[in-house]
C-alpha cells in the first residue's frame, strides 16, 4: 500500500513538473522594440541589391537627418560608367507607430518605406512592394 501510495505522489510530481515545464515554453514576456529617431537617423544605409524600375541592378543609399531633411541616392553601372540619381528628400513618420516613413521629393512627389524596421545596423522596409534591407555603411561586411 505504501508503494502504490509513493507511485502516485511520484507520479503527480512528474505530472506537474511536465506541466509547469509546457507551460512555460512560450515567452510571455511581450515587448515591442519600437523604432527612434536616433536608430534611423545621421547614418548612410545602403542596399547593394536593389532592381530599378527599369530592371537595373543598383545600389539605392539613403540618409537621414534629424532634422526632417535626408538624400536618396541611387547608382547603376551603365557599360563603363556609372549612372547616378542623387536627390534631397525631406521626410516624416507617417504616425506615432514609426512603421512608415513619407519621403517627400523636391518636386513634390512622395514615395513610402513601410514595415520598418530599424535595428542595430540594419534597416529593413518595404519599398513599392520590395522587401528592401539596408546595412549602415559604418558596419558592412
Amino acid at each position: 500500500m505504501k508503494r502504490l501510495k509513493l507511485q502516485n505522489h511520484f507520479f503527480a510530481l512528474v505530472a506537474l513538473v511536465l506541466a509547469c515545464t509546457f507551460a512555460s515554453c512560450g515567452d510571455d514576456i511581450y515587448y515591442t522594440i519600437d523604432n527612434t529617431d536616433e536608430a534611423l537617423c545621421n547614418k548612410l544605409w545602403i542596399e547593394d541589391h536593389y532592381v530599378t524600375s527599369d530592371g537595373q541592378e543598383a545600389t539605392y543609399q539613403l540618409r537621414f537627418n534629424t532634422d526632417g531633411t535626408g538624400q536618396e541616392l541611387t547608382s547603376w553601372a551603365i557599360g563603363t560608367g556609372t549612372n547616378i540619381i542623387d536627390r534631397q528628400i525631406s521626410w516624416r513618420w507617417t504616425d506615432d507607430s514609426k512603421e512608415c516613413i513619407q519621403l517627400i521629393y523636391n518636386d513634390g512627389s512622395a514615395q513610402y518605406l513601410e514595415n520598418v524596421w530599424v535595428r542595430d545596423h540594419y534597416l529593413s522596409a518595404e519599398v513599392d512592394g520590395l522587401s528592401l534591407t539596408f546595412v549602415d555603411a559604418n558596419h558592412r561586411y
